[in-house]
């Protein structure tokens, strides 16, 4: 194929006359930048200036013109091309990839149920059908990816799962750590999580066991002083005085009655 079919042929021509007027230009700009600017001749160089702005505001004028008549007979050959060139090109192409998607597709599909029975008969001789399943493996299965090393992966995948269900047989808390362990396939952080767990149900227990051992003392103390009866009797030994007497009131404030007591000095059974 001829690959000059598309040729420009009047731009060469405009470049041929920028150049000539370029020459021109570059010499009254040069004029213009070489001019000594005072009190005296700044009035002068303001009009110089002026006149080299409205010159060159005069040429993007006819710029853009010429732009735009480009861009008009650019948009008139762009929509032919389109229509002649690219559209039949894109339509060969969108065909072919339709076609070429279908045969690769149905050859991924037969490559991967057949790497789908190889891991599902390796499942079942590990009795791991509980476990994991075909698409636990996660295989990233391409037409250029080749069999054996797909059929190893999948093999070694299997087998990692299965000495790991028997790591996990060992364990104390082999039940919990199975359930956190088909959550991510990780026994390391299987295990750490339920022993964490462990560890802090323990922690909560053992504050459960205090509070509960602190409630019982402020039982029997209530119970002590719920025992003493109203005075009976009061035995005058010089200025110790022996008295028997009962409270009734809530535990909040038989607590801070025997708080009292204790906080006075007083001895009581």
């Amino acid at each position: 194929m001829n690959n000059e079919l598309i040729v420009v042929e009047q731009l060469p021509v405009i470049k041929a006359k920028l150049k000539e007027i370029s020459k021109e230009i570059k010499a009254k700009v040069d004029n213009a930048t070489n001019l000594v600017v005072n009190e005296e001749t700044v009035k002068e160089v303001k009009e110089v200036r002026a006149n080299l702005n409205k010159e060159f505001n005069e040429l993007e004028s006819q710029r853009k013109k010429v732009k735009q008549a480009i861009m008009s007979k650019y948009d008139e050959f762009e929509e032919i091309y389109k229509a002649e060139v690219s559209d039949l090109y894109k339509s060969a192409d969108s065909t072919l990839k339709e076609k070429i998607d279908s045969v690769e597709n149905q050859l991924k599909l037969e490559k991967e149920n057949e790497l789908r029975e190889f891991a599902n008969q390796h499942i079942l001789a590990y009795s791991l059908q509980d476990i994991i399943k075909y698409e636990d493996i996660g295989l990233n299965v391409t037409l250029s990816a080749s069999m054996k090393s797909l059929k190893e992966g999948t093999k070694r995948f299997i087998e990692d799962i299965a000495n790991d269900i028997e790591l996990i047989k060992l364990e104390e808390y082999s039940d919990e750590i199975l359930l956190e362990y088909k959550k991510t396939f990780d026994f390391t952080k299987a295990k750490l999580d339920v022993i964490t767990r462990h560890k802090q149900l323990e922690e909560i227990q053992k504050q459960q066991e205090i509070k509960q051992e602190q409630e019982k003392q402020e039982e029997k103390v209530v119970e002590k002083v719920d025992e003493i009866t109203i005075p009976k009797e009061v035995i005058e030994d010089s200025e110790i005085l022996k008295v028997t007497f009962t409270l009734t009131g809530t535990k909040e404030q038989i607590k801070k009655i025997k708080d009292l007591i204790i906080e006075l000095g007083v001895e009581y059974e």
